[in-house]
């Protein structure tokens, strides 16, 4: 019987476990003099919503799928110039401020602040 039991707690740590993995999220922003830094991982149910928030907000397509992953510079159409690394459930924005204006940097501040919204969303 004890067996038995030990097995059945066991089964059930695993499966919590588990579970509990699909849920988690981390969002960290880093400012600094020189940059603008947003990393975020969150659950891959999630990443439909981001990537629809992302391409609404700077009105352009940058991901083919839900699925894609993007790894490069990009440059939008009033010259803001950043990198993004994104795949399903994790992304980062990495923003250079002396090749960027102000403008572009509210511009960018306020999107990542979004993109933490619609994680942090239940």
């Amino acid at each position: 019987m004890n067996n038995k039991n030990y097995l059945i707690a066991l089964i059930c740590f695993v499966l919590f476990g588990c579970n509990s993995n699909q849920s988690s999220q981390s969002i960290s922003v880093k400012k600094t003099e020189a940059a603008y830094n947003f990393e975020a991982s969150y659950p891959e149910k999630k990443t439909a919503k981001v990537i629809s928030y992302i391409e609404s907000t700077i009105k352009d397509d940058l991901f083919s799928t839900v699925n894609s992953k993007h790894n490069a510079e990009v440059l939008l159409n009033d010259s803001t110039k950043f990198y993004l690394k994104a795949e399903p459930g994790f992304i980062i924005i990495d923003f250079k401020k002396q090749k960027n204006s102000i403008t572009s940097y509210q511009k960018l501040e306020k999107l990542c602040m979004g993109i933490k919204e619609v994680i942090s969303e239940n």
